[in-house]
């Protein structure tokens, strides 16, 4: 499970920018499911076995290990207010693409975002590597 975790990464560069998609259909974008969401899904389940806690959704299960002491304060914080910039982040791209009359997906341009937003998606896509980082070393039950 740990190593299921570990195999979504967030999509960052290596000088303060996005690593996108390089080639196809999605070029110059974002998957913020399979990139974002996937892994801080992932990282719930963990925290969940190891804590042998019931919840099922993501966003109950990280209240329940920081509850629980499976996970930091701190970093059950983060990763729970990171969760929520990047679901919404994709919500709203996915409402702004049907009220232009074409389907949702899952591919955001970076281009499409402001300064300001790009910046915080960044940072929630670093607390998502950083705590991949942390459960891949054995510090996944940091309290």
């Amino acid at each position: 499970m740990i190593g299921n975790s570990l195999k979504h990464t967030p999509p960052l560069g290596l000088i303060r920018g996005f690593a996108t998609i390089r080639s196809g259909e999605h070029k110059n974008r974002l998957d913020l499911k399979l990139n974002g969401v996937v892994p801080i899904t992932d990282l719930a389940r963990v925290y969940a076995l190891q804590g042998r806690l019931s919840e099922i959704n993501t966003r109950a299960r990280l209240e329940a290990a920081r509850t629980r002491g499976v996970l930091s304060k701190a970093g059950a914080s983060d990763l729970i207010d990171a969760y929520d910039l990047i679901a919404q982040a994709r919500l709203d791209h996915q409402a702004a693409l049907v009220r232009r009359g074409g389907k949702p997906d899952n591919y955001l341009a970076p281009t499409e975002l402001s300064d300001f937003e790009r910046s915080h998606l960044r940072d929630a896509f670093v607390v998502v590597r950083t705590m991949q980082s942390a459960i891949g070393q054995g510090k996944g039950m940091i309290a």
